[in-house]
């Protein structure tokens, strides 16, 4: 009986145009909250050296939470999640997408804590 590929979610940065820095490495989890957070991490580690406009733009991203929650509910339905934000060096964009992975030892990659309820 043939089983289904466990479902991974692989994130990486793109860059068009020449970034001042190299692109984040990329990361592959098990869960779609830590490859949603690891976006945000991404776009908060470049924003002191962003322009006026793109840093206002980036915080605004930051600030959506409910936008955050969303976009883990589009991935673990299967659909790819990205952010793009224009600076005047260069076009970031943040893709996380999920992807099936052959069954190896996936001890090593993050796991999302179980949700728990505030009410």
């Amino acid at each position: 009986m043939n089983t289904p590929l466990p479902r991974a979610y692989w994130c990486h940065t793109d860059v068009d145009g020449g970034p001042d820095r190299p692109a984040p490495e990329g990361l592959l989890t098990t869960a779609p909250g830590p490859a949603v957070a690891w976006m945000r991490e991404s776009v908060r580690g470049m924003t002191p050296r962003l322009d006026r406009d793109a840093f206002h733009r980036a915080w605004a991203w930051l600030g959506d939470h409910r936008g955050a929650a969303v976009a883990v509910q589009a991935l673990r339905r299967g659909q790819l999640y990205a952010y793009e934000l224009d600076t005047p060096a260069a076009r970031w964009r943040w893709t996380a997408y999920p992807v099936s992975v052959l069954p190896l030892p996936l001890d090593h990659l993050p796991i999302e804590p179980p949700v728990r309820s505030h009410i």
